[in-house]
């Protein structure tokens, strides 16, 4: 057996037995005392009660032809920050979510697809009530949009998705349901959180039934200071939701959310400064807590605010048939500033998607069908303004820990206007034989179209104005089989088509401005084959074993002398597989063990005799999650959780991936090539240890709780991401949070 795929047995008995026989030796003297009155604190999940929507098409878990992982509502109540993507999807194998600035501000790879994002995700497509959050070329810009309280479910489809969402789901899909209103004409929910690093958050809920109207309104804000230098940052969220049905026929949902989140970029750090070795520094910037020495002299920051509406209409044409329509307009602004400028990007986007679906034949033979079409467009204004060279700047000056100020220049860097389009056009036909065997086939076509008008003013030689389009059809065959009562397998085999994003494009090496005409769609197929199953209500086990290989799939190179151009794209194959693993068990009512296990092997291919197989950065072989929660009374409900990752490589030298092409790309010796993450008296990846507390209580008409939630309790200090970084500093490490604590209140009446 290839010594790669043994997970050492000290391992296994440390993380993950020891901690579980650890944890039931704290219950069990509770549990025989009958303290058992209080209701499951989660529930494992039912192959036959679970009805996923991902797939574009409503289908029981059990039928579903591919892997995926759903949220529940009950994992998702014991979130405490909650704030992040990183809580919410913690026990879903296949996804890794690095949350290096201790905020909203993720880096999020579904199987490796987004893993050289600087920010916003890649290759996975993104969907809040349906609506899509990417752009036309498939870039989801973040989560920001998402106040996770107001999160009832979140599915999330894993392998070649591109069948039924187009490019940008070539890694996978993210669906996300939010919540409806509740039952009564008026409800309403307050939820407060207050931890380390002056963090604190509100949320203010209003939501109910009214005759045929459903409806919610919530508004949200957090802020904190952050771990690190530079690295505070704040968010408002308002959402609303209203459901309308009218008569049998016909259901019409309206959304309109408000997003506005900043925060401080405090950037990657080399480990000299994590050793504290630099002299001159001040004490607070040394070490793991240090920001880049750009950070605070140009008060580096993001800024986000966009505005969204949309409208669902589902009309049921009878029994047999039935159409979707599906409109959303959004605007928005996004600002970075860097030691490289100040740039501004206005932009507007909008799209329709209409499905229709025709359902036929007789219990022993089912066929559900649907054909539809997705469009999209946006219009992006960008505008980068200079900013003071390195020895005008000010090195002492520290900003609030919210200050918009820059020192922009009058020098334009960039000025251009950019226009995407994407139409898709889609068929899914899904058939049941015998309530046994389902088949699932998924096809469809995308054409994007980019277009890029230079406004600097310059020689009409040397504007680079210009266009690229890109287009390909992808499948899907997939198959499910109820094999006996306790197990359910299934397989597929399908394409991926991911086109170059916006910033991919216009990054042009050739040229200061118009697009990189050298980069190519990435092109992938893959296939994944697994079993799931449930015993009774005590026992869920879902394992899947992948493979995938792209053809042109994207890595980041430097150039010497670009100035504020500092990341270029280029394309590069791609071999991945893997196996991804979760169980959930409960061995007695008030216990219920969740285990999540992914195992990754992948690598880009070497492009000469001298270099070997190179590991995709960002990526380890092992990551495993294992929870345990429990009642120690009819009220209290404590969970431990322990979090691991096994180290992974740091990509220091594109070069390798470009023929050592000294001159045309930033060139440094084998010694460096792809190394190891790694930092004085550590040898990275990381295990930390987490347990949350919760009392749960209810008085005449209120319902409450209240939670202290103690995060990396051994205050252990690594890494929360790394990213590719050619500088000869290699300023590329980004400290995670040590040990934090929360604690939170939730009241609805």
């Amino acid at each position: 057996m290839n010594k790669t795929l043994i997970i050492n047995q000290n391992f296994i008995k440390m993380k993950i037995f020891k901690f579980i026989i650890i944890a039931l030796f704290m219950c069990i003297s509770n549990f025989l005392s009958g303290q058992n009155e209080a209701t499951d604190t989660t529930k494992v999940l039912q192959l036959n009660e679970v009805m996923v929507t991902a797939n574009r098409m409503p289908v029981v878990l059990k039928n579903n032809p591919g892997a995926i992982s759903v949220v529940t509502p009950e994992q998702i109540n014991a979130m405490t920050k909650s704030i992040a993507t990183d809580e919410i999807l913690r026990l879903v194998p296949g996804v890794k979510v690095d949350n290096g600035t201790d905020g909203s501000r993720v880096h999020l790879y579904i199987r490796g697809h987004g893993v050289l994002s600087e920010s916003g995700f890649r290759g996975i497509g993104v969907y809040i009530d349906g609506i899509s959050v990417n752009d036309p070329g498939g870039y989801c810009p973040d989560l920001y949009d998402v106040d996770w309280q107001t999160v009832k479910k979140v599915e999330v489809v894993k392998g070649l998705s591109t069948s039924m969402y187009g490019g940008g789901a070539t890694g996978g899909v993210i669906n996300i349901t939010t919540k409806d209103g509740g039952t009564k004409p008026v409800n309403e929910t307050f939820y407060g959180s207050v931890g380390s690093y002056g963090f604190w958050k509100t949320m203010e809920q209003v939501d109910g039934t009214q005759g045929d109207v459903n409806y919610r309104i919530s508004y949200s804000h957090m802020q904190g200071n952050g771990y690190r230098a530079h690295q505070a940052f704040m968010g408002d969220n308002f959402s609303e939701k209203l459901k309308w049905t009218p008569s049998s026929k016909i259901k019409i949902t309206q959304l309109l959310t408000y997003t506005r989140y900043f925060n401080q970029n405090s950037e990657g750090i080399n480990l000299a400064r994590i050793e504290g070795d630099i002299i001159g520094l001040q004490a607070n910037n040394v070490g793991w807590r240090a920001s880049n020495n750009d950070a605070v002299p140009y008060n580096e920051f993001h800024l986000t605010q966009r505005l969204t509406g949309a409208t669902i209409v589902d009309y049921n044409i009878d029994d047999k048939q039935n159409i979707t329509f599906k409109g959303f307009f959004r605007m928005n602004n996004y600002r970075e500033t860097s030691n490289n400028g100040d740039d501004h990007k206005p932009y507007i986007n909008q799209g329709i998607t209409t499905q229709y679906n025709f359902n036929s034949g007789k219990e022993n033979l089912k066929n559900h069908f649907s054909l539809g079409a997705d469009f999209s467009s946006q219009v992006m204004d960008e505008h980068e303004f200079a900013v003071p060279g390195e020895f005008e700047r000010d090195s002492n000056r520290v900003d609030s820990h919210f200050s918009l100020q820059s020192f922009d220049l009058d020098s334009t860097l960039i000025n251009q206007n950019i226009q995407q389009r994407n139409l898709g056009v889609f068929l899914i036909d899904k058939i049941d034989i015998r309530k046994k065997l389902f088949a699932t086939v998924n096809v469809r076509y995308d054409y994007v179209y980019n277009e890029l008008t230079n406004n600097r003013p310059v020689p009409d030689s040397l504007s680079f104005s210009g266009s690229r389009s890109f287009q390909k059809p992808t499948y899907r065959l997939g198959l499910s089989y109820d094999a006996c009562k306790y197990a359910n397998i299934y397989a597929n085999w399908g394409t991926g088509f991911l086109v170059p994003t916006s910033d991919e494009l216009y990054n042009n090496p050739d040229y200061w401005g118009g697009f990189n005409t050298t980069i190519q769609p990435a092109e992938s197929q893959g296939e994944e084959m697994g079993v799931r199953g449930s015993i009774e209500k005590f026992f869920y086990y879902d394992v899947t074993g992948f493979s995938e290989v792209t053809k042109n799939g994207f890595y980041r190179y430097s150039l010497p002398g670009r100035g504020n151009n500092t990341a270029f794209f280029g394309n590069i194959g791609e071999n991945k597989y893997g196996i991804e693993t979760f169980v959930s068990y409960s061995p007695v009512k008030p216990i219920i063990i969740d285990v999540a296990y992914t195992y990754s092997h992948f690598v880009y291919p070497a492009h000469d005799s001298i270099t070997s197989d190179h590991w995709i950065p960002q990526c380890p072989q092992h990551m495993l999650t294992a929870e345990v929660s429990f009642k120690l009374s009819k009220n209290f409900i404590l969970t431990l959780n322990t979090e691991y990752e096994s180290k992974w490589k740091l990509q220091v030298d594109d070069s390798i991936y470009d023929y050592y092409t000294i001159g045309a790309t930033y060139y440094q010796p084998s010694s460096v090539r792809s190394s190891w993450v790694t930092a004085p008296g550590h040898n990275y990846g990381y295990n930390i240890y987490s347990a949350d507390l919760r009392y749960r209580w209810k008085l005449g008409s209120l319902n409450g709780e209240i939670s202290l939630f103690v995060k990396n309790i051994f205050d252990q200090h690594y890494f929360g991401f790394t990213e590719p970084n050619n500088a000869p500093d290699y300023n590329s490490y980004q400290p995670a949070p040590g040990r934090e604590i929360f604690g939170s209140v939730r009241i609805r009446f």
